[in-house]
């Protein structure tokens, strides 16, 4: 599960119809269609890098979305370059190649630096919040250059007298749009908060293999900080929507079950570590109960967080194969 960035959809003018090529316009509606059905091609692009960002792990067929999208900019900008202007009135065209510009060089550089981070994400809680805030950033500067071409797009309609107004498709790409952003906001939240638990974890499991009580020690004390700072970040999460609680509460009760351990299981089994040379059968019975009772409900636990997270996907953010 991976989310990605986003771009904000522009105003279409009703009536929208695609232009294959550039050419000399007499209808400033067929004029402002042809522009803004490139922004349209290339978002289409950008929602099928998104769509496979936010429902795969696999880097490399990511990374061709990616560059796909890159193409279709490249594309597009070609042909403005050739469009002229409209009964002279630059502005429209020249903003909007200016921001294809601008969106040019977030596929190219920021999404690529998202991308690349990807594989380094994992290695620290740092690491982690650096990837998911450089989407952020990748995201407000698409949210800027959209408003500059809807910008430019209102002026031209205003100067040749035209309604703008919003057509079904435009409509329905908005909305996935904003299904998106707000997926992407409320999923951070979740996620960070159980990110946060992860490398603590490892060391104690680690710990626990070579059987080590003072690395185990040092591990077990980390957790339990880290799961208090994890479950009191969650409390300030509301239900998604004000309704939706599964996603949220599979991470709470991850985390809480490591709370726990940290608080009574692994105390007791630090104590049996440090005498693992003389225990009793008593003692490995004991042993053994705790290791069974936190494979068990780790596993059980880490499955629903799992699911959760899946379900909270495919529920709010659909596959976008348009």
């Amino acid at each position: 599960m991976r989310i990605s960035t986003l771009v904000l959809a522009g105003t279409l003018l009703a009536g929208f119809t695609t232009t294959t090529s550039a050419q000399t316009f007499t209808d400033p509606g067929a004029y402002n269609n042809f522009i803004i059905g490139e922004q349209r091609a290339m978002l289409k692009k950008n929602l099928r890098y998104i769509s496979k960002s936010a429902h795969s792990e696999n880097e490399k067929r990511i990374e061709a979305k990616r560059l796909d999208l890159v193409k279709q900019t490249e594309i597009s900008l070609n042909k403005l370059a050739k469009l002229p202007a409209f009964q002279d009135d630059k502005g429209f065209k020249d903003q909007t190649t200016e921001a294809f510009y601008q969106l040019l060089k977030v596929y190219s550089e920021d999404y690529k630096a998202v991308d690349m981070m990807a594989s380094t994400r994992t290695g620290s809680v740092e690491n982690m919040e650096r990837y998911l805030h450089a989407q952020e950033v990748a995201e407000a500067k698409l949210q800027v250059v959209n408003d500059s071409v809807n910008a430019a797009q209102t002026r031209f309609a205003k100067r040749h007298k035209m309604s703008i107004s919003e057509d079904p498709e435009g409509k329905r790409l908005a909305q996935y749009m904003r299904q998106v952003s707000e997926v992407n906001a409320y999923q951070h939240q979740v996620f960070l908060a159980q990110f946060r638990t992860e490398k603590a974890s490892a060391m104690l499991a680690d710990a626990l293999r070579l059987q080590n009580a003072a690395e185990f020690e040092v591990a077990r004390v980390k957790l339990l900080e880290d799961t208090r700072l994890a479950l009191e970040s969650l409390a300030a999460v509301p239900a998604f929507r004000g309704k939706d609680i599964q996603y949220r509460n599979a991470a709470r009760n991850l985390i809480k079950h490591y709370n726990t351990m940290c608080a009574d299981h692994f105390v007791k089994m630090k104590d049996l570590i440090e005498r693992k040379d003389k225990l009793t059968k008593v003692d490995v019975d004991n042993y053994n109960k705790y290791i069974n009772f936190y494979n068990t409900q780790n596993q059980k636990m880490i499955n629903a967080y799992n699911q959760a997270g899946n379900v909270f996907m495919a529920t709010y953010v659909p596959v976008f194969n348009d």
